[in-house]
């Protein structure tokens, strides 16, 4: 074996590890090590790696849509999955090779189940009821409309942010490096999806409570997506006018 578990747990930076959400460590980051190494000696890429792990997304949503406990279960399972190709890939990228268009592969996936996954839980819950929704409840299904809606926002004027401000690095480098950015870095990555959020759904479609995933997740989507977006405004406002002296 070419590529062990062992090799891209070592290779592992340290900034990453300090950066994965404690459940990530605890878990997934672990066995994406063995995903890995499998991928890798089979001479899967990287960016294979999240366009296929996008195709899970969306699959995931349909076992949803279909409205059967059985393969909404199997949609959870499938978005435990993804968080597992999501760590894979950026294994395989970091200690093998970064492949041209990396960073869209890997937004393409995130962006894809973002979008569809709250929104089909939504329509399930309406169809099977919850613990806070009866059977037939059309509010669950706005719920879970705005819970990725705001999601897939917050992250869109984030990177168009990004983007616009690359010219202006110091401003850049020092929004990044502001105590407030790192603390909503680090906040969003220990609940979203790539934290507590896949295990909260797989638990919540299993024992009948994924309408408080929903409720709960919107609510922290909507306080994300409007706080991030006056902070960036803000940010904003700020370089255009140093650029007017």
């Amino acid at each position: 074996m070419k590529y062990t578990p062992r090799f891209f747990k070592e290779s592992l930076p340290e900034w990453k590890r300090k950066k994965d959400p404690v459940i990530s460590k605890l878990f997934y980051r672990r066995v994406s090590f063995w995903t890995a190494s499998m991928f890798a000696n089979c001479g899967i890429s990287a960016n294979s790696i999240s366009y296929f792990s996008a195709m899970i997304g969306i699959i995931s949503a349909i076992c949803y849509i279909l409205n059967n406990f059985k393969l909404a279960v199997l949609g959870a399972i499938l978005i435990n999955i993804w968080l597992i190709l999501d760590c894979t890939d950026g294994n395989i990228a970091r200690s093998i090779k970064a492949q041209p268009m990396g960073e869209f592969a890997d937004s393409v996936s995130s962006y894809t189940l973002v979008a569809l996954i709250f929104n089909t839980m939504g329509y399930y819950v309406y169809h099977q009821g919850g613990i806070l929704f009866p059977k037939g409840s059309a509010l669950i299904i706005l719920l879970g409309a705005l819970a990725s809606t705001f999601d897939t926002l917050a992250r869109l004027i984030y990177q168009k942010y990004e983007i616009t401000s690359k010219e202006f690095l110091k401003e850049k480098t020092e929004e990044k490096n502001s105590k407030l950015n790192r603390l909503r870095i680090r906040i969003d990555a220990e609940i979203g999806m790539g934290g507590i959020l896949p295990l909260s759904i797989l638990l919540g479609t299993i024992f009948n409570f994924l309408d408080i995933v929903i409720v709960v997740w919107c609510a922290y989507y909507g306080i994300l997506c409007f706080s991030s977006s006056i902070y960036n405004i803000f940010n904003a406002i700020k370089i255009s006018q140093n650029q007017k002296h």
